[in-house]
């Protein structure tokens, strides 16, 4: 796995958002996978802000998130899996996959999270999907994940595996690598630009130097706090593209003025929200119980405000926004994914109700 060459920093993000990304959205929604603006938002220093660990950081790459959520979920998505890498790699106490993180975090070299089945499997929900054998100077790997986004042949990404004893250990994969093919096998009523593929790992060799954690097990308590607060940049991101949407609608806007949620409302709720990311990110390296729960709550009320503003802007735009192509629609599709990728709002609420009968 080696980084490509270095990209000259020629833009801030909201400029590639505003010149790239707006021109490409409904593109990108039809299936266009948008690898020259994650390029760019990565050598403008978009997914490197939380390298550190810091609160700040973490805070830093939600706002930067949320400006390509303003214009492109399935971009935000993307910008979310390549910061999710980061995270695992620069938290990693291995030296060998903490040699990629600088490309990583430059946008030299993509990649995708790899951990949606994993966060389930640690919550009790679905079985660890892959497996693995130890031998001399790594782990033989088999197993199937259903859906890893952020992936093109030579992207990375990471996977939890079980051994027989059972102990999980968190490594690294190359997308086209021997033993691990990707393959499109369905179409999604959004996020199609997502480069999400299922993943057929047969008998794939990990070496110890690609290995993020030998025990996953205190790993991911570790991490996971910042792997969820981070996704707090789509939601928020379309939220307020939402409200600019509406906003900038001056054929509907008087007729919609009385809606329950019009666009200043919108902006207020987002903007209380992102004041909870920068709180709730100060404890992200605590690794009790009740910070993650309250790290999910604020997840969860993200999912709400996304899904919420969606449906106002299809109320809003009336007939207009429920013809093909419509960007209402558009708008509504994305927030629904939000709602659902993992951690999803069924997965959250079970474990808040888990939470409240114990």
């Amino acid at each position: 796995m080696a980084a490509t060459a270095r990209i000259e920093i020629t833009r801030d993000v909201a400029a590639i958002v505003r010149d790239d990304l707006h021109p490409q959205a409904q593109a990108i929604d039809a299936g266009l996978y948008p690898e020259d603006v994650l390029r760019s938002l990565g050598a403008a220093g978009a997914y490197g802000r939380h390298v550190d660990g810091s609160a700040a950081g973490l805070l830093a790459a939600v706002e930067a998130m949320t400006l390509a959520g303003e214009a492109c979920l399935s971009t935000a998505f993307c910008v979310w899996c390549q910061d999710a890498l980061v995270w695992y790699l620069a938290r990693s106490e291995e030296s060998g996959p903490r040699r990629l993180l600088a490309g990583v975090a430059e946008g030299r070299l993509l990649g995708g999270t790899g951990l949606s089945n994993s966060m389930k499997a640690f919550s009790g929900i679905e079985p660890l999907a892959l497996t693995a054998q130890r031998e001399a100077g790594g782990y033989r790997v088999r197993g199937r994940l259903p859906w890893v986004s952020n992936l093109a042949p030579g992207h990375v990404f990471a996977g939890i595996f079980s051994l027989p004893d059972g102990r999980r250990v968190m490594g690294l994969f190359e997308a086209g690598a021997e033993g691990v093919a990707i393959s499109a096998n369905a179409r999604f009523v959004a996020l199609e630009g997502t480069g999400t593929y299922t993943v057929m790992i047969r008998d794939a060799f990990v070496p110890d130097l690609d290995v993020i954690a030998h025990d996953a097990a205190a790993f991911v308590p570790r991490i996971r706090n910042g792997f969820v607060l981070l996704q707090t940049g789509m939601g928020l991101g379309l939220a307020r593209g939402v409200a600019a949407l509406m906003r900038g609608d001056t054929r509907g806007r008087e007729q919609a003025e009385h809606l329950p949620l019009g666009p200043a409302v919108i902006e207020d709720r987002a903007a209380a929200l992102l004041a909870r990311v920068a709180q709730v990110a100060r404890a992200h390296a605590e690794t009790d119980r009740a910070t993650f729960l309250e790290t999910l709550r604020l997840r969860l009320d993200v999912s709400w405000l996304a899904l919420e503003a969606a449906q106002s802007a299809m109320l809003h735009f009336g007939a207009r926004g429920y013809l093909e192509g419509a960007e209402a629609f558009r708008r509504l599709r994305e927030a629904q994914f939000v709602a659902i990728v993992t951690p999803s709002v069924k997965h959250i609420t079970a474990e808040l109700a888990r939470s409240d009968v114990s």
